[in-house]
């Protein structure tokens, strides 16, 4: 099966640099222009569902896609952001002076930190992997199983944040350490081919934009 994984349109906290983790900011008027522009990008390539976050701003994007495309959303606590405790509503700079230690391992490897008072590796990984054993099994078990855009059974859309979908992509290609480069951008598609039976994907697409025309993606690139 084929999984086109999205990060949300943008949101303000995006771009004045704020960490947004589980605060509830719903996207901007730049945000929305993304989303339609995502809806068009992904009309033709034969996905059956939506999965999202709970949060609006990711809410807001899986909606566009769904109504162009006349397929049903289903939302998923287990896509929601993390939680990044402390840092919340914090700029990269105050993050960066409150927390100097924390924020060096960050910088050093974001995959591989936990923010002070947030959300651990560990839990994250959970919930990510719990999702995608889910969204695979669901879509297995569906009579909905027409061959989509790929040629076979028919993909699932899910949008999400930043540091949610470097583990859901790290759990489906396998990786025991999910790497920096998998950060994604704000409204981007990357695309993963999956074996549900073997629980081997291959990674087809990075963080496409091409779909934005130019707009900017938003300024920072520490995923949430």
């Amino acid at each position: 099966m084929r999984f086109y994984l999205v990060r949300h349109g943008q949101t303000e906290w995006n771009i004045e640099g704020k960490v947004q983790g589980k605060t509830d900011i719903a996207l901007n008027e730049t945000g929305l222009l993304q989303a339609r522009l995502l809806a068009g990008a992904l009309s033709g390539c034969g996905a059956s569902r939506v999965y999202t976050s709970t949060l609006k701003r990711a809410g807001q994007t899986a909606e566009q896609i769904a109504e162009e495309m006349g397929i049903p959303v289903i939302a998923s606590g287990d896509l929601r952001e993390a939680d990044f405790g402390l840092w919340e509503g914090m700029t990269w700079e105050e993050i960066a002076r409150e927390f100097p230690q924390t924020a060096a391992r960050w910088e050093e490897n974001p995959a591989l930190a936990t923010p002070d008072g947030g959300e651990s590796l560990e839990e994250c990984r959970r919930r990510c992997q719990r999702i995608v054993d889910r969204i695979a099994a669901e879509q297995c078990e569906s009579d909905d199983s027409s061959r989509g855009a790929d040629g076979g059974r028919g993909g699932v859309i899910v949008v999400a944040h930043g540091r949610i979908l470097v583990f859901v992509m790290g759990y489906l290609l396998r990786r025991q350490e999910e790497k920096p480069e998998l950060i994604t951008k704000n409204a981007s598609i990357s695309v993963i081919d999956y074996d549900a039976g073997t629980g081997m994907g291959e990674l087809l697409t990075l963080n496409d934009c091409s779909h934005l025309d130019g707009m900017a993606a938003g300024k920072s690139n520490r995923y949430c």
